[in-house]
């Protein structure tokens, strides 16, 4: 396999058959593939999964662009630069066992919230000051 963005993507695949089976023959049985599927795909003997894409897409519960580590683009885009830099730094969690990326969202989300939180209150306690003064 000469091609570097089918290198590219093969690395990737085989990233996240690593951080999601515990094993080659585990991810071939989940899929259905025949045997030593995975290890050809290791070896650059086989690049079959580039006609898989849209199917690996979903089982690894991502677009294809993502799984293709198609870099975003805020021109075509309607994100705000932090809502990209947020996605881009989500997407390199994939490789990431799916319990981890939970604990991850998990508190990415409670840091959030603690932070909204912190400014909601900062602002009522503006706003008292606020009234207190013109009393």
């Amino acid at each position: 396999m000469k091609n570097e963005n089918t290198e590219k993507i093969r690395e990737r695949l085989l990233s996240l058959i690593e951080a999601e089976y515990d094993s080659d023959a585990a991810f071939e049985r989940a899929v259905g593939l025949r045997e030593k599927t995975v290890n050809n795909w290791r070896r650059g003997r086989s690049a079959s999964f580039m006609k898989m894409l849209g199917e690996l897409s979903e089982i690894f519960r991502m677009n294809i662009g993502e799984l293709m580590d198609i870099p975003l683009s805020s021109t075509s885009s309607e994100l705000s630069e932090d809502e990209l830099r947020l996605l881009t730094l989500y997407r390199k969690t994939r490789t990431m066992p799916q319990k981890m990326r939970s604990a991850l969202g998990e508190t990415l989300d409670n840091t959030i919230n603690m932070y909204i939180t912190a400014h909601q209150e900062m602002k009522r306690n503006e706003r008292r000051l606020k009234q207190k003064d013109n009393k």
